[in-house]
Formats: C-alpha cells, structure tokens, sequence
C-alpha cells in the first residue's frame, strides 16, 4: 500500500506558517545541545465482524484485520522551558479501497512556565478529549462516544494553553481553526474549547467544558452559515491501580448542519469500568448511548458496547479478547445491528 499525504483544504495559509516556523526553529537547533526523542504506538486488531441490516434482513460477516493508528512522535527540547514536537498518524481500515492515510496530528512549539503550565501553537490535542482518554485508559480499543457521535475532535491547528493554579484545580482552552487535524483549514472566526477540571482526591476528576465555533466553515455566495457548533460536557471519573469508573455526558448543538435552517441536538453519554486483577491481567466494559437528531429525528437511537480481557504480557505491550456491540434503531424498531469478536492490541516503542 502507498501512503498519501491529504491535501489541506481551505485556507491553510496560517497552518502552512505555523508549520514552516516551527521546521525552521526544529533545523535551528541542530547546532544547538538539547534533547532528542523519538517513539510512538501502534493500535492494530484482528477480528470477526458481523453486520446486520434489520430492515432488508441481510447479513455480512468476515474475520479481517484494522491498523487503527500509527503514531510516530518527534520531541526536540531545546532546554527546560523550550520544546518542539511531531506526531504523524497513520491509518488503514478495512475495505478501505484508496490509498493508507497520513496526517499530521501533533506539531507545535510549546513553552513551559511554572509546573504544570504549558503554552503551544500548533496542531494539539483538544482538552476534553484528552482528559476523558487518560481517565477511561482503553482508547486503543476504540474511541469514546462523542468521537463516535462526531461532535468531537481529537487534535486541531491554533494556540493551546493548559495550567494548574493549584493540585485540586486545572483548567485547559484552546483557540483553534475548528477544521480538526485531518482538513485543517479555516473560516471567518475562530473556535473555543475550554474546561475546567476539580480534582478532589488524586484519583478523583470532575470536569466541565464547552466548544462553541463554526468547524472552519464560512458563508460564500452559494451556502449562509444559519448556526455556530456548540457542546457542553460533563465529566466524572476515577482511577487507582485497582479500579477504573468513569461517565462522559455531552449534549452538542448543530456540528452537523450548520447551514440548514432547521437546528439540531445530540445527546451522547459514555459510562466505563476496568478491575485490574493483577499486574498483567485487568477486566473491563464500557456502554455509550447516543440521541443522534434530537429535532430532526427525536426517536432514533444508538447504543455501543464492549467488554473484554486484558493481558499486558511486557511492559509497553497490550493485547485484548474484546466483544463489541452496536445497534440503532427508531421508534423502537432496530435498523442496524453489528457483533464483533476478536484481538486488539497497543504496541508502545
């Protein structure tokens, strides 16, 4: 398979700057002393998928296989305070008929200041996501809900700025293009995500947050922007070496019609639990439900699950025997079901 690099859509002339500055600054410090590292993780399965249309009654299986995620990560520090870094990510999934997908999905230049408070301008990760995956800990299994839903994004191009004023309270936001990392582009504004996180043991969080923006959209001659893409979220978790709990509720206005005239809300809810049983072996389960066109079409549903075991055979290896579920359905009556079984895995080098 060829790799292809996607074109960036748009207006990518500041994402062009962004990242030519921070090459020029990356090549400047190679007559400079400094730290170097390289490394990444791969996220990889190989399993028997089941998909059931319930309208016509036809049904598909297949054992084939996902590279879900290849990351590659470049860090250059130039001293304590002075870093740069790249991540690409690599995907290829199955029936996948073009060509393996790249992306550029970290590359920014960060500065540190006191503990625990960092500035970067670049492509980041955006805050909300980034929190619930280090407190849910099975993001190589799949993503969470809202990344589901799409009313989500994992990383985008702008300035980033997260800190703790104190060991019980955080706060991240980030001002960004709103085109996310694959299509990065930009429109007539920026878009916000902000949280604010309250940690009341070590092991505890609970989070608020919010987004509001256009996505990198515009109006033009031909399409009138009607509606601004807005989410709120609420996050509450718990870990310790023993126990994971978890639940993400996010309520979403209009991601995707933002030039129709009519609105729309989503709903989505995403509820985890891991036991560590022993230093290599953990159980866990997780179950997302989504309200996908709360207006447009309130009795749809959809409802995702999975639950499996975990063995951790070296450090920097995971391997999982997963089970997955997912269905949708209308006025009660289903549309769509999916089974799935098999092995996935996180290779971390």
């Amino acid at each position: 398979m060829q790799a292809t690099l996607r074109p960036m859509s748009g207006r990518p002339r500041h994402v062009r700057a962004a990242m030519i500055g921070a090459l020029f600054l990356l090549a400047a410090s190679a007559t400079q002393a400094g730290d170097f590292r390289f490394g990444g993780k791969v996220f990889a399965d190989i399993s028997s998928l089941q998909q059931n249309n319930d309208r016509t009654g036809a049904s598909h299986r297949a054992w084939d296989g996902d590279l879900k995620r290849l990351y590659l990560d470049t860090d250059y520090a130039f001293d304590p305070a002075w870093s740069v870094h790249l991540t690409t990510d690599v995907n290829w999934l199955r029936g996948q008929a073009h060509s393996t997908d790249v992306w550029v999905k970290h590359f920014y230049l960060q500065r540190r200041f006191a503990p625990g408070t960092t500035l970067r301008i670049g492509a980041s990760d955006m805050p909300m996501l980034a929190l619930t995956s280090r407190w849910y800990g099975y993001r190589y299994i799949d993503a969470i809900g809202t990344t589901l839903a799409k009313i989500d994004t994992a990383s985008d191009w702008g300035v980033h700025l997260a800190g703790r004023p104190s060991r019980a309270f955080d706060f991240a936001v980030s001002v960004v293009t709103g085109g996310g990392y694959k299509q990065p582009h930009t429109g007539e504004r920026a878009d916000v995500e902000a949280l604010v996180a309250w940690h009341p043991d070590p092991r505890a969080v609970v989070a608020l947050g919010g987004y509001d923006g256009r996505l990198g959209d515009e109006s033009d001659a031909t399409h009138t922007l009607q509606h601004t893409a807005r989410r709120i979220d609420l996050l509450a978790a718990w870990a310790d070496r023993a126990w994971r709990f978890g639940v993400r509720y996010s309520y979403g206005s209009n991601w995707a019609n933002l030039y129709t005239v009519p609105g729309d809300r989503v709903r989505s809810i995403s509820t985890w639990a891991s036991r560590q049983l022993t230093p290599q072996w953990s159980v866990f389960a997780r179950c997302d439900y989504t309200w996908p066109s709360r207006l447009q079409d309130p009795s749809r549903r959809g409802r995702y699950a999975d639950t499996g075991v975990e063995w951790r055979p070296q450090k920097g290896l995971r391997l999982a025997l997963v089970g997955k579920h997912t269905a949708a359905w209308r006025q009660g009556v289903p549309l769509a079901t999916t089974n799935e079984l098999g092995v996935w895995s996180e290779l971390r080098f």
